[in-house]
């Protein structure tokens, strides 16, 4: 998965503003079947390159109580089998941080491929509180919108199965 794939989020904040920011996507991958259904997927984003604009909130966003960067630096994607549609799909998912997982809808559009390679758009909205995360949403939004372009480069051909 190169560097130009992109993981953004935005959440309100305080209840006046919207904070966004970025996380790196640091690995990925998605196993087809010879019909092209996806298998498995899975996108590794890390939590330590947080950047919100702000390193005083990146710093706070690393304490056990919010995402818990330190002890949990690794935020995963995890998808089950779904088969592509023309346009827009909906992949039901688990979202795996800070020691906690929840489930997590994807909305999956904008799918383009080559022989090569296969660039999507995938949107999600996050009800944080499903990680344990107990901030009181006047603080910090209890949703939190999540939008990724990715490029996956084909790597081999999988058998499925």
């Amino acid at each position: 998965m190169p560097e130009s794939s992109t993981a953004t989020f935005s959440v309100r904040d305080k209840l006046v503003a919207t904070t966004r920011g970025t996380l790196p996507i640091t690995a990925g991958w998605v196993v087809t079947d010879a019909d092209g259904s996806v298998v498995s997927s899975r996108v590794d984003l890390d939590l330590t390159r947080v950047d919100t604009g702000s390193a005083h909130r990146d710093r706070d966003l690393q304490k056990p109580s919010l995402l818990d960067g330190v002890g949990h630096p690794v935020i995963s994607v995890h998808t089950g089998p779904t088969t592509p549609q023309v346009t827009q799909w909906t992949v039901p998912s688990t979202l795996s941080a800070r020691g906690a997982s929840c489930p997590l809808e994807l909305h999956v559009s904008g799918t383009t491929t080559d022989q090569d390679h296969a660039q999507v758009h995938v949107t999600a909205r996050l009800d944080r509180t499903g990680l344990g995360m107990r901030v009181p949403t006047f603080i910090i939004g209890r949703l939190v919108d999540i939008d990724v372009a990715a490029l996956f480069e084909r790597t081999g051909t999988s058998t499925g199965g």
